[in-house]
């Protein structure tokens, strides 16, 4: 099982100075290095397709409805499962939301824990 996490926001606290009010973290799983290689050069194709350059990264907030409805079609075929979650920071509290590290750590550790309770339940453990 492999398991790639991506983040958008920052850790940060600091609202008046412009810290963003939501953290949200994602995780795509895959099953193994074969899916996701194929995921990656489904994606390597869609580059091509649009004639970006093959070290193009898919930023949502930068690409065009077009090519963000291309993107999930394509990689909606593969071999993977995701979970995240968003945070709204201001309604956060405790001592654990004081580190940028450890809310970091915090967050990345809720991705890890529901995935584990989503294997667990798909095993019957539950």
């Amino acid at each position: 099982m492999l398991a790639f996490v991506d983040e958008s926001g920052d850790s940060g606290f600091n609202f008046s100075t412009g810290s963003s009010t939501f953290f949200i973290c994602v995780a795509a799983i895959f099953p193994d290095t074969l899916s996701a290689d194929a995921c990656d050069r489904s994606i390597d194709e869609l580059k091509r397709t649009f004639r970006l350059p093959l070290r193009y990264e898919f930023h949502f907030s930068h690409c065009s409805d077009k090519i963000r409805m291309e993107f999930l079609r394509k990689v909606a075929t593969e071999q993977f499962q995701y979970h995240g979650f968003v945070l709204n920071k201001p309604n956060l509290f405790g001592s654990r939301f004081n580190d940028k590290q450890g809310f970091y750590v915090f967050t990345v550790g809720l991705i890890c824990e529901n995935r584990s309770c989503a294997v667990r339940s798909s095993n019957g453990c539950d």
